[in-house]
């Protein structure tokens, strides 16, 4: 399991998930690709995206590797699990989605979590992945690209969307705070960062 600060550092995750796209676009951009039905958010987090993607017509299933990240306090169905291993039986799912979890081409073999995922998404349904696309402010930074390639995705089947936002912060010594976390020195803080964020979608045949 790749370490993550938000379960040691719930304060740092709190701006993170304040800050990320705080115009929502994001979401709303999840909301209009996801089906109603039985639905899979693969490393939830603490259940931030999971929630407001739950309506009455569309359960949100929370999996989460890191029990420090589970919420509680949130009305999330909860399963502890990674992607390469999912509890689930095959054909489950009229979705899944990941948000900035697991899906690195860059740096990881993402083979046999995308085999479960296919296997536990119902033939009609989808995978969607959502990662950084680069080319940006925010991407800026950074030290070596940390972003997803285009041709990787279209090369695995998938279509691709760039969802054009920002980290909004609500003062520069909290831009700095988490700025500083990802990028170290390299960091510029600012209250408004732009951010490039890239949506691939897959149907299950």
């Amino acid at each position: 399991m790749i370490p993550f600060y938000g379960a040691d550092d719930p304060d740092m995750f709190a701006i993170e998930r304040r800050a990320m796209d705080a115009s929502g676009r994001v979401i709303a951009a999840l909301d209009d690709i996801l089906p109603d039905g039985l639905v899979l958010d693969i490393g939830a987090g603490n259940g931030f995206t999971a929630e407001r993607l739950t309506t009455q017509s569309r359960t949100v299933i929370a999996a989460e590797p890191a029990a420090g990240m589970v919420d509680p306090s949130r009305r999330l169905p909860w399963v502890r699990s990674v992607a390469q291993q999912l509890p689930f039986r095959g054909r489950t799912f009229d979705a899944v989605y990941a948000t900035w979890a697991y899906f690195f081409p860059d740096f990881l073999d993402i083979t046999p979590g995308l085999e479960e995922v296919k296997r536990v998404a119902a033939p009609g349904g989808k995978v969607v992945i959502v990662d950084n696309a680069g080319g940006d402010e925010f991407s800026a930074m950074a030290a070596s690209p940390g972003h997803s390639d285009l041709e990787t995705w279209h090369r695995l089947g998938f279509d691709t969307q760039i969802v054009e936002t920002a980290f909004e912060f609500e003062s520069l010594e909290e831009a700095d705070t988490l700025l500083t976390l990802y990028f170290g020195d390299r960091a510029v803080p600012a209250l408004r960062v732009g951010y490039r964020v890239l949506i691939a979608t897959m149907d299950v045949t």
